[in-house]
């Protein structure tokens, strides 16, 4: 693993995140007028817990959101329906390494409209133990194909696939749903991160006890903007010790945070799909220079192991089914509890023991 403690993070009594009070009261507002849109389980794992040496290991378990199996629906259904019916009639398109494209067709099916999907090349890296990158893209392509929506394949990256999106959405008028922004185009990836804050919020209303240390997935950023704004707005410097958690082979974050500015990386490499991302998304990146306390990446082999942990628990704890991306905050959380000397500074600054409480986010099923 490798770990850098953000210099740049603000505790201050002043800062309360970047996004206003009304837009946490509109999340709200939204969600609690569907109630049939039920919040997912927050999971306690005492048996896990007391294997890494902590005091409550809790995970907010996205594999059942809304009927997908990850969390990026509960950030598109609140965005598309800002926009209106009538902005989106003809029709939405966007770029997915992909749970997003799995979630905007699955929207744009229930409200009636077109949906193009742009998907990047699998990734044809291999680890053992961990079902094949190309296995895993097929079935989430063929998933968005049964829910109507026209999928084009991508020879590049998910950068490459975002600005074939854009440019389509450009030429026919379709309205762009992107979870990462751009100069000129940021509304709906802020009101995606500002949905996304919904989980967090579950969160609050089911734990006993506000945890001590918060673990959540990177990629572009866009969940962990929602985390650092959502906690800095509830418990201001008093807030959980935050971790953003990515692969080595695609920790864009954390690179950034140690330039101090946001850096493209000249290639990525891991099995973790959803978090194979080459470079934040401008939107999402003061929330994460301001709210982020510590930033861990691990390799590919720590996530796959915490797959194994989940799926076949140690006694007291249930089973869970992720898939790798959804497994990195676990992982990390391995990593970061094993001795070496890569974590100590992150133990020390998170005050780790224990006594500790860590919430982690298993954001997808396999």
């Amino acid at each position: 693993m490798r770990a850098f403690l953000n210099p740049a993070v603000r505790r201050d009594i002043g800062y309360r995140g970047r996004f206003p009070d009304e837009a946490y009261r509109d999340v709200d507002q939204f969600y609690s007028a569907h109630p049939e849109l039920r919040p997912t389980p927050l999971v306690m794992l005492p048996g896990l817990s007391a294997a890494a040496g902590i005091g409550m290991l809790s995970v907010k378990d996205e594999t059942a959101r809304f009927g997908l199996n990850a969390f990026k629906i509960v950030g598109v259904r609140y965005a598309v329906t800002r926009l209106g019916t009538q902005t989106i009639r003809r029709g939405v398109v966007c770029a997915t390494a992909g749970n997003h494209g799995r979630a905007v067709a699955r929207v744009a099916r229930e409200v009636g409209v077109a949906c193009t999907v742009f998907v990047p090349a699998a990734n044809t890296s291999a680890t053992a133990g961990a079902s094949p990158s190309a296995d895993t893209r097929d079935a989430r392509v063929q998933a968005m194909r049964e829910d109507g929506a026209h999928v084009v394949d991508v020879a590049g990256s998910y950068e490459d696939a975002v600005a074939r999106a854009s440019e389509f959405g450009v030429s026919t008028g379709a309205t762009i749903v992107s979870d990462t922004s751009w100069p000129g185009y940021d509304q709906i990836p802020a009101w995606i991160m500002a949905g996304y804050t919904r989980l967090f919020e579950e969160a609050a209303r089911q734990w006993s006890a506000v945890p001590d240390v918060v673990i959540v997935q990177g990629g572009v950023g866009g969940l962990v903007c929602a985390a650092a704004n959502w906690f800095a707005w509830r418990y201001g410097p008093n807030r959980p010790f935050l971790i953003a958690c990515e692969p080595d082979g695609a920790a864009c974050l954390q690179e950034s945070s140690r330039s101090g500015a946001p850096v493209r990386l000249a290639a990525t490499d891991t099995i973790m799909a959803g978090l194979r991302c080459a470079e934040p998304s401008p939107v999402a990146w003061p929330a994460i220079r301001d709210g982020v306390d510590a930033l861990v990446s691990i390799p590919d082999a720590q996530t796959v192991e915490a797959m194994r942990v989940l799926s076949q628990p140690v006694e007291g704890d249930g089973a869970l089914a992720s898939g790798p991306s959804g497994a990195c905050g676990v992982g990390t959380l391995l990593a970061i509890a094993a001795d070496g000397a890569s974590a100590s500074a992150v133990r020390s600054a998170a005050r780790w023991g224990r006594s500790t409480r860590v919430m982690a986010v298993v954001t997808e099923g396999p």
